[in-house]
């Protein structure tokens, strides 16, 4: 203790004095004078005199200007020594005051970060996504709750140990995120078997990213895969195994240069509707489920355009559009003007035309511009 510093009780009994001033001054006044003696003097408080100074300064905060929260944050952000209760108040703070404290206080816990972050704003899970050796509780909290922007940071700070099971759910979120994959796939910690399914989905700039940061060839990516269907077959999982299968077909077709509006044709009239589906996608280079919203969701018009984008003739559209919906169970009835709608979406457009507006439906889909 400071030499000649008055006793506590002197102190605190001066403090809720000022308390009771009405005074617009006086709140401000109270703020600096109660945060200030608790820097000097938490050590020595008792439990119920630390509640009362942290319950006086919680009515406190929202009448306080904006500007002495904020230069009060900036000096605590990195003192190991502030007293606790401050630091969690000006935590969940408005971002402006909050974000030095959550990016680089030490004294915040893993349960207090998981409260901000289901509690608090987008730009608190943010500024929480870019702390120092983020704990792998916090990494799945952010995983599960994160927007876009929330995992791009998170993905990007390799200080973060986010784990396999969240890594996992990432990769599958990747499919419809875009944004997403390049941070991933640059992830030091993101298993080989991983890399490998997003290999199936991502560009062909991020193919030969993943081939090169893992030092892997085309052929490895395939044993990794068909590794994946194993293992899923002697788990029992069918349906896994057979989507497998079928993505490492078309993979193997797309390769090889057999990937054509023939084989797709061939596939609707046996009736197998989903490497259908797996192809077309191949074809326009869009995720699965985006091609399914574009074969089930949007009408005739997006049918036309993706048969447009892959170089299927407009005389065969309508067998295609009746085809899907069959296979779903779906109503397979257009009206005339639908149709007619349809193909004079196939006079206007030509194969480049089409695909750029494919790219721009999947940029909606997805919210590729998030910044």
């Amino acid at each position: 203790m400071v030499q000649n510093e008055p006793k506590i009780a002197e102190e605190i009994s001066s403090l809720l004095k000022l308390a009771y001033d009405r005074k617009a001054g006086g709140r401000s006044e109270l703020f600096n004078n109660i945060t200030d003696f608790l820097e000097r003097r938490h050590s020595e408080l008792s439990p119920n005199e630390l509640a009362l100074m942290s319950e006086i300064l919680e009515k406190l905060v929202n009448n306080v200007e904006m500007s002495i929260r904020q230069k009060l944050a900036d000096r605590l952000a990195e003192d190991q020594f502030a007293p606790l209760d401050l630091i969690i108040l000006l935590a969940n703070d408005q971002i402006d005051v909050a974000t030095p404290i959550l990016i680089l206080s030490k004294l915040l816990s893993d349960n207090e970060l998981i409260k901000i972050i289901r509690h608090k704003s987008a730009q608190h899970q943010l500024s929480i996504a870019s702390r120092k050796k983020l704990s792998s509780d916090v990494c799945r909290e952010l995983v599960t709750v994160g927007n876009s922007k929330t995992l791009i940071v998170l993905l990007n700070n390799h200080d973060a140990k986010i784990g396999n099971q969240p890594l996992s759910e990432l990769v599958e979120k990747s499919k419809t995120i875009i944004p997403i994959q390049p941070p991933l796939i640059e992830r030091p910690d993101l298993p080989k078997e991983m890399a490998a399914k997003m290999y199936q989905w991502v560009s062909s700039g991020l193919k030969e990213s993943i081939l090169t940061n893992l030092d892997i060839s085309e052929a490895d990516i395939d044993a990794l895969l068909q590794g994946a269907v194993e293992e899923a077959s002697n788990g029992g999982d069918t349906q896994i195994t057979r989507e497998k299968s079928e993505i490492l077909l078309v993979n193997k077709l797309h390769k090889a240069g057999k990937l054509t509006p023939a084989f797709l044709m061939k596939c609707l009239n046996q009736g197998q509707s989903s490497l259908f589906e797996i192809a077309f996608a191949k074809m326009i280079a869009i995720p699965h489920k985006i091609m399914r919203s574009f074969l089930y969701d949007r009408g005739a018009e997006s049918l036309a355009v993706s048969c447009c984008a892959v170089g299927i003739d407009r005389s065969v559209f309508l067998t295609i559009y009746q085809l899907t919906r069959a296979a779903q169970n779906v109503d397979t009835n257009i009206s005339d003007r639908e149709i007619a709608n349809a193909f004079e979406f196939f006079k206007k457009l030509d194969k480049k035309m089409a695909l750029r507006t494919i790219q721009k439906w999947v940029a909606e889909a997805t919210g590729t511009a998030i910044f």
